[in-house]
């Protein structure tokens, strides 16, 4: 059992084989995608894959989009949240390496999102890039836990402990399988298994055997094997525990 936990299968990237894609996947023993539809564009098309078995969802504005974003938007956003197979809000949050959106319109766009996921009691996934100190000045204000995960992370190990204090899980993705990237192993080396989620973030950042090509959801393997490197586990056990950590987080809302 081996769970993506936030891929991107509705982009462009994969318009010629997400069929296949997917079935690859799944073939290889993935037995849940989580697909992570973050752009207006790509929502209904997103919407339309969920429909398939073992295929769940999460709606967002990411950072990036955050300018373009409008009140037609939020309303549908709202809607699309409340949909059967949507797990959770977002990616939404900050990012400051790009900083493709003025960081005032970032902020106001992220806290919105808050707001819906604890509006709609989803959880929330949370994109950190060069901003993760005021993503925990945001995070701070609302005086609350959270129910969550903070993508791709790649922070400290003193943030990694203040985000699980409240209440987040970590997604580890393929940059730990990267030579230059020992800081992030030696953080996720000392945070127990229960507060981690493993992701492709595909098409994007494709592990350090498969650099420079597209990534995709069956790539998740080489980041548990990793991982299991990583923590001095066995593989089986890495998958089943961030499988089952997965779906602990996303999944029981839905169930009920």
């Amino acid at each position: 059992m081996l769970i993506d936990s936030h891929a991107h299968i509705t982009d462009a990237a994969f318009d010629n084989d997400r069929e296949e894609t997917v079935k690859r996947a799944f073939d290889l023993g993935i037995s849940h995608i989580f697909e992570i539809a973050c752009e207006e564009k790509y929502w209904d098309s997103a919407l339309d894959l969920s429909q398939k078995e073992n295929i769940f969802v999460s709606f967002g504005i990411h950072p990036h989009e955050a300018q373009n974003a409008t009140a037609d938007d939020f309303k549908k956003l709202s809607e699309l949240i409340s949909s059967k197979k949507c797990i959770a809000v977002g990616e939404t949050g900050l990012d400051y390496h790009y900083d493709f959106s003025p960081r005032d319109i970032q902020k106001r766009v992220f806290a919105r999102q808050i707001d819906l996921s604890i509006s709609k009691n989803k959880p929330v996934i949370i994109h950190a890039r060069k901003a993760i100190g005021d993503i925990i000045a945001i995070l701070k204000s609302y005086n609350r836990q959270f129910n969550g995960v903070i993508h791709s992370f790649e922070g400290s190990l003193k943030e990694a402990q203040f985000f699980i204090d409240m209440g987040f899980k970590l997604g580890v993705c393929s940059i730990i399988t990267y030579p230059k990237c020992g800081d992030i192993r030696e953080v996720f080396s000392k945070i127990d298994i229960s507060k981690l989620l493993i992701e492709t973030d595909c098409p994007y950042r494709a592990p350090q055997n498969y650099r420079g090509k597209r990534n995709e959801p069956s790539f998740v393997i080489e980041i548990a094997k990793k991982l299991a490197e990583i923590k001095n586990m066995s593989f089986e056990e890495v998958c089943s525990k961030t499988a089952q950590n997965a779906s602990n987080l996303f999944l029981e809302n839905i169930k009920k």
